[in-house]
């Protein structure tokens, strides 16, 4: 003959007040937070509510995060064993969490009617209080294992516990300022290549996105205790070849108009010589002698040749100098955009004197 239901219960009761050890459940990890399920009350559903702490339990075991507390404690137990009312009132609940030493357990309780049963399990959270979901499923669902009952069972566990727990994840970029996206999802942007976002817990695929990058995936593993999980990206440019070097290009740009300078100023030179030549050709001046300080009482022909070359010497003083200041500081920009000077570079060498002037340019290998 089976023993009435509260027989068993006070006896059950007397020893866990005597300090009977409980059964143990697997170890929680330590990088988990463990969730106590405590064995589902009823009258008249005793397979249904086997079933269903079993598959409670295992829903807890599932989902990343969560472990599964020890012990194997039964309401029923519980409340006689603390003098609770029946369902525990809210005092009850926060005596059972002491009870059995837990920051959060489920409970709940079921009934059987016409085939169908009802009922409620709960979660009590140290510092929040309870939250309840209602259930109501088939009678025949009697294993643990049958889809269906497993189904519910998760459904109501990240109903009441809102999914995996959450933990931080710190991303790093540089100091670029893009977008995180979470499983394809968004989840924040970065300010100045930094920030730190929380997310639920368990493996993600984090995707950093910015404007003229490629896109930089990574996977990461979140945990709802300790410290963020750290996520250090490297950026690559759009085109492949990495962030820009604006010093590298500035230089080969100033290097251009250092050129594009002594071009100008070595044709005013050349200008400059041709005029003094006609002249002194003209005029038969010695070679010393500045034959333009009397131009303009001599010949129409040696008073234009006198004004093209002032003209062009003004050009060869004002460019060379440029070509000289670009040209130099093109090298330097260029010997300066790595951490190793460069194996090759153009020379710009300008050379100005009173009868003319002469660009010297030399490459070296």
């Amino acid at each position: 003959m089976r023993a009435p239901r509260g027989a068993l219960a006070w006896a059950t009761a007397a020893a866990l007040m005597a300090g009977a050890a409980p059964a143990m459940a697997a170890e929680p990890g330590k990088d988990t937070l463990p969730i106590n399920v405590i064995a589902i009350q009823t009258n008249d559903a005793d397979d249904q509510a086997e079933a269903l702490t079993k598959a409670l339990r295992g829903a807890v075991r599932a989902i990343p995060g969560w472990s599964l507390g020890e012990g194997d404690y039964s309401l029923e137990v519980l409340t006689l064993s603390l003098k609770c009312p029946e369902p525990p009132d809210a005092n009850c609940q926060s005596r059972i969490a002491d009870q059995i030493k837990s920051d959060r357990y489920v409970w709940g309780t079921i009934k059987k009617k016409a085939g169908i049963v009802r009922g409620e399990v709960h979660l009590w959270v140290r510092g929040k209080g309870t939250s309840n979901q209602p259930l109501e499923y088939s009678a025949n669902l009697t294993e643990a294992n049958d889809d269906s009952l497993k189904r519910i069972a998760t459904d109501a566990i990240n109903n009441l516990t809102g999914g995996p727990p959450k933990g931080g994840v710190h991303v790093r970029a540089g100091n670029v300022a893009g977008q995180v996206f979470l499983d394809g999802q968004p989840i924040g942007a970065l300010k100045a290549g930094d920030g730190t976002f929380m997310v639920p817990s368990g493996p993600h695929r984090v995707t950093v996105k910015a404007l003229g990058f490629a896109d930089s995936e990574s996977q990461i593993v979140v945990k709802p205790t300790g410290a963020p999980a750290e996520l250090n990206v490297s950026l690559v440019s759009a085109g492949g070849g990495g962030t820009t070097n604006v010093k590298r290009i500035g230089g080969f740009a100033s290097l251009g108009a250092g050129v594009a300078f002594g071009v100008v100023g070595l044709v005013s030179a050349l200008q400059v010589n041709s005029a003094q030549s006609a002249i002194v050709g003209a005029r038969q001046a010695p070679q010393n002698i500045d034959v333009c300080d009397d131009a303009h009482a001599g010949p129409l022909n040696i008073t234009s040749a006198c004004s093209k070359g002032k003209t062009f010497q003004t050009m060869q003083i004002v460019f060379f100098p440029l070509a000289a200041v670009a040209g130099g500081l093109g090298i330097y920009l260029i010997a300066t955009s790595s951490k190793s000077a460069p194996k090759t570079g153009l020379m710009v060498n300008p050379q100005v004197g009173p009868g003319g002037g002469k660009l010297d340019l030399s490459y070296t290998f």
